[in-house]
């Protein structure tokens, strides 16, 4: 029998080779059953794996200032973190509103500015030598320790100088108005 010859009888010829092509018919749909049934255990697997990854490795947010990332383990750490930053950057602002509210006006220089390595909410602090000039009273140092905004830091360089608004209690206590 030749190769067309067998075609033919696939086709519908003989019930030997009709019954061969339901078998083979058969065989690759168990084949393919089969495929789908390894394909959807694989799926269920990584999809098991992933819920079951430490929770400590998938990160929350962008992480501490101190470049520490935020993981599910250290959320209540970073939180009370956070809020203690929140308050003592407000607190600090408000102090600054009142100093520049109440104070008496001036002038300064800036003598020397040191970076403490401290951050707040990614907000470097600088301990500032001011002199400071009230008019119709001669200059006296301030030290000063001094959240600077990393986006401002130049205009704080050693030599620059700003308004300021001085304590009436203390003049040791001043706040920046420029």
């Amino acid at each position: 029998m030749g190769l067309f010859d067998r075609d033919n009888n696939v086709r519908g010829g003989s019930g030997t080779a009709r019954a061969a092509a339901a078998e083979f018919a058969i065989q690759a749909q168990a084949e393919q059953a089969q495929n789908d049934q390894a394909q959807a255990e694989q799926v269920q697997s990584a999809q098991a794996q992933a819920e079951q990854a430490p929770a400590a490795q998938q990160p929350t947010g962008t992480g501490d200032p101190d470049g520490s990332r935020a993981t599910i383990a250290n959320t209540d750490q970073l939180s009370e973190q956070t809020h203690a930053d929140r308050e003592l950057l407000a607190a600090y602002g408000q102090e600054l509103r009142r100093i520049i509210a109440v104070g008496r006006p001036g002038t300064s220089v800036i003598l020397a500015a040191v970076d403490t390595g401290e951050q707040i909410s990614g907000n470097p602090w600088f301990q500032l030598d001011v002199e400071v000039t009230l008019p119709g009273q001669t200059p006296y140092l301030v030290s000063r320790h001094e959240m600077v905004a990393a986006q401002v830091l130049a205009r704080y360089a050693t030599g620059t100088t700003h308004g300021v608004a001085v304590d009436p209690a203390d003049p040791q206590n001043i706040a920046f108005t420029s």
